[in-house]
């Protein structure tokens, strides 16, 4: 719903890195050509290192399609896992508690036919989904995966693991693709304290070698091989206004070594810690969701990271993105950080929103009912971004659109309310929020009525949007700063603002706030008339009724 004014503004976009494909070799055998001597076992696992030196160390990132290699033979089936033990039996290795090797966890694959059907998955917030399946090689790492058997208009496969005696959506269709014994998760196995851990670490190794995955196993005669690691690092964002990186609060990372995924969140200086560790390298990812919203492409937008023991630390610097990134940093802004007393825009019913990052020309959508609101990336056909603070600004102003609706009697009231006062809404309260973020930035006039910095912002955010006049025009008549006017202290009669020109409106009104209007007045206004009647009712100290009715002539 929010329209630009579509000047050139011409933002070099560059990401120089030089990309290396490695093509992985697979060294799979079947279950009797793994029972080899000691020997053997030795050098196929030296050269499976060797072949895997990319996946141990983490393949080099660039925006662009994952590209997976062979299907890994799994593991943690139960069936694999019983070998695995009866092999140590054999060999008089022992556990210090009873073995019950059972079904504790499912690998699912998730078929949903439609994108309402994928939105429905993502309300369970205790449920990880993944566009990438857990048991393939990657050999080119990237931020997007389709399986070529599915239309790339509709939602890909969805990889999970799931505990035994999950709840499925029988409405969605799912596949089992294989049961799963994970002991790393049976606290039966490691008793108190992890004291059979040691045990652990023997069954897992040959397990990891029955299935020719030697580059999962540790040496157990090396204490560096034994100490374990909690999965963490740093999380950064690169903003255009700024010029600077900063921490990507609110953003998830997840560290998975299979099946067992763990999971956290950034802090405001983009430090992020797992609740769990592992011995053996993790595959690391950034998925840009959290609990009442997410921000997809096509899917949840994510960053796959490397395979790697120890901390991983990583830049968003440019691209899609970054400017995900920023549809993010709004939408977490809104619903969880400070907004200045206004209302949170949760949806109905407890649902999530989803954020549709557009990877072209356009502005912003929101169709209110549905979900989906659409943020475009780019500001005209020459593929200039918007900056960030631009797109920060338009993700606020389509939210406003969510919570405005929200805070009428019925959802279908906000349909009478006239489409000047909708928009003009959403201009202030866009206007409102982008001051408070990047005043915590370190901007402390940002959006004010003497800010114009080089390279300014779109409209709210340059000169407080002072200069708007009543061209003709349909787009303007809608998007004013009426209620901005209705705000501020500042009166924009015959002041020049240089490049935007001369303010026309006489402002004699202050005293009002978005939040107090929000909370009481909103629900009750449907066109100026209304407003009048409103703002007349519930007068600051010092407004008059003829103040009003002339700052409201003007629109």
């Amino acid at each position: 719903m929010k329209l630009k004014n579509t000047k050139k503004n011409i933002f070099g976009l560059a990401i120089v890195l030089f990309v290396i494909t490695i093509f992985l070799t697979s060294c799979q055998k079947d279950f009797k050509e793994a029972k080899a001597d000691d020997k053997a076992q030795q050098l196929n696992s030296a050269q499976r290192l060797t072949e895997n030196i990319a996946g141990r160390l983490g393949l080099p990132y660039q925006e662009g399609t994952i590209v997976l290699g062979d299907q890994l033979r799994n593991p943690y089936t139960p069936t694999l896992m019983s070998q695995a033990w009866n092999n140590l039996q054999s060999r008089g290795v022992t556990s210090l508690y009873p073995v019950e090797i059972r079904q504790t966890h499912f690998y699912i694959k998730f078929k949903p036919r439609t994108w309402d059907e994928y939105d429905d998955l993502k309300e369970d917030s205790l449920l990880h989904i993944s566009d990438i399946p857990y048991d393939y090689e990657i050999v080119k790492n990237g931020n997007f995966y389709q399986d070529p058997t599915i239309n790339d208009t509709l939602p890909t496969y969805q990889y999970a693991t799931v505990p035994a005696g999950f709840d499925f959506n029988d409405t969605i269709a799912y596949e089992v693709l294989s049961p799963l014994y994970i002991p790393e998760k049976d606290n039966q196995l490691l008793g108190p304290s992890n004291q059979n851990e040691p045990f652990l670490d023997k069954l897992l190794n040959e397990a990891y070698t029955l299935t020719g995955n030697y580059e999962d196993t540790i040496d157990l005669n090396q204490q560096s091989s034994l100490n374990r690691y909690v999965p963490g690092g740093n999380i950064q964002l690169f903003d255009t206004r700024l010029n600077t990186n900063y921490g990507f609060q609110g953003v998830k990372v997840t560290a998975r070594r299979w099946f067992d995924v763990l999971t956290a969140f950034c802090d405001l200086n983009g430090n992020y810690r797992m609740n769990g560790s592992f011995k053996r390298p993790c595959n690391y990812s950034i998925w840009y969701e959290h609990g009442r919203f997410f921000v997809k492409r096509s899917g949840v937008h994510w960053i796959n990271g490397p395979k790697q023991i120890g901390d991983w630390n990583h830049t968003v610097a440019d691209g899609f993105d970054r400017f995900a990134g920023h549809i993010f940093r709004a939408a977490f802004r809104y619903h969880y950080k400070e907004i200045g007393g206004l209302q949170r825009p949760f949806r109905w019913l407890g649902r999530k929103t989803d954020y549709v990052a557009k990877d072209g020309v356009g502005t912003g959508t929101n169709p209110i009912i549905f979900r989906g609101i659409k943020i475009w990336r780019f500001r005209d056909l020459a593929f200039n971004e918007y900056l960030s603070d631009e797109i920060f600004s338009t993700t606020s102003h389509e939210t406003a659109h969510t919570s405005h609706a929200i805070r009428m009697n019925t959802v279908f009231q906000f349909w009478q309310v006239s489409r000047q006062l909708q928009e003009s809404w959403a201009v202030a309260v866009e206007w409102f929020l982008a001051h408070l973020e990047y005043a915590d930035r370190g901007i402390a006039n940002y959006g004010e009525f003497a800010y114009f910095p080089p390279n300014p912002p779109d409209y709210p955010n340059s000169y407080a949007y002072q200069y708007w006049t009543p061209d003709g025009s349909q787009f303007l008549g809608r998007y004013t700063p009426i209620y901005i006017d209705i705000v501020d202290n500042h009166n924009q009669l015959g002041i020049n603002y240089f490049e935007r020109g001369i303010g026309f409106v006489n402002d004699q009104v202050n005293g009002y706030s978005l939040p107090e209007i929000e909370a009481k007045l909103l629900k009750h206004i449907y066109g100026l008339s209304s407003l009048a009647s409103e703002l007349k009712n519930n007068k600051p100290v010092g407004v008059t009724d003829a103040q009003i009715d002339l700052l409201i002539s003007h629109f």
